[in-house]
């Protein structure tokens, strides 16, 4: 082993996936030997401004990292069969003909996720894309739309839909291939591979995983108040998810790419680069 210039920090993507470690971590529950810091919506370019850090970050910025970092399969995460990543919809989704499909915030993952289902699963056809900030063009004012959400937004509103249609995507994704739908992956710089650093820190996360799983009650608790949600919503969205890099997690990774890239500024993941000691499918 070696050890880098540059300290080795770690970047977690402020998710409600891997919220119960975050906060475990705040309040000193648990340790890691790095520093880790939470960042809203982590990017492929965040983690290229912070050479030195192993990032916990959505599948989809995987596309933009591959050629410099390497995949660790010792945290990932997802959903068994949902993915707490929603279409809204204000009428019967089979009465919804060529919206606009507005994303809002949600992050490239969930587009991907939108993307490969929408129409294939949904036999819905997209008439226009429209993120946080833009406006429809005068002729679509009148389109009927949809709206994405992920995040902590989505499990509010999957919590208390009121009167509106909400699907998950990440069931349709689990329906239509049989696959679990990824949400984020482990990525360090190749170039750290060897560092001791990177070892203590792989060491350390099975025993702080220990300690979120021994002290749920008490997150999940804190999170439902902080989502401003049902604890009963947040223990069904936990007892779903996995933290873990599956064959079928592999799978579905090289299955979503090509199914909902198009349309979206990626390039192509045709294969995992994967550390050395990862299983592989």
């Amino acid at each position: 082993m070696v050890t880098s210039a540059a300290p080795l920090e770690l970047l977690l993507d402020d998710s409600p996936v891997i919220a119960p470690l975050a906060l475990a971590l705040e309040l000193g529950w648990a340790t890691l030997p790095v520093p880790v810091r939470t960042i809203a919506g982590l990017t492929a370019s965040t983690m290229r401004a912070h050479p030195g850090a192993v990032g916990f970050t959505p599948l989809a910025e995987y596309a933009d990292l591959q050629r410099d970092y390497t995949i660790l399969p010792d945290l990932a995460a997802g959903g068994h069969h949902d993915a707490a990543t929603i279409l809204i919809a204000d009428r019967r989704l089979d009465e919804v003909d060529d919206p606009i499909v507005d994303l809002g915030a949600s992050s490239r993952t969930t587009e991907l996720l939108v993307r490969a289902t929408l129409l294939k699963f949904y036999g819905i056809a997209a008439a226009a894309w429209l993120r946080d900030g833009e406006e429809p063009q005068a002729s679509d004012e009148a389109q009927q739309s949809i709206e994405i959400r992920d995040g902590g937004e989505a499990l509010h509103l999957l919590d208390a839909p009121g009167d509106r249609v909400i699907s998950d995507l990440g069931r349709a994704w689990f329906i239509l291939t049989g696959f679990p739908p990824v949400s984020h992956l482990l990525l360090t710089p190749t170039s750290r591979l060897e560092d001791s650093a990177l070892e203590a820190l792989l060491a350390a996360l099975p025993v702080a995983l220990a300690v979120v799983n021994e002290r749920r009650r008490e997150l999940r608790r804190t999170l439902a108040e902080r989502y401003g949600v049902s604890r009963e919503l947040l223990n069904s969205f936990y007892a779903d998810q996995f933290l873990n890099l599956t064959g079928d997690a592999q799978k579905s990774i090289l299955a979503i790419f090509p199914a909902g890239a198009w349309g979206m500024d990626l390039p192509t993941v045709s294969q995992l680069n994967l550390a050395p000691w990862a299983q592989r499918v």
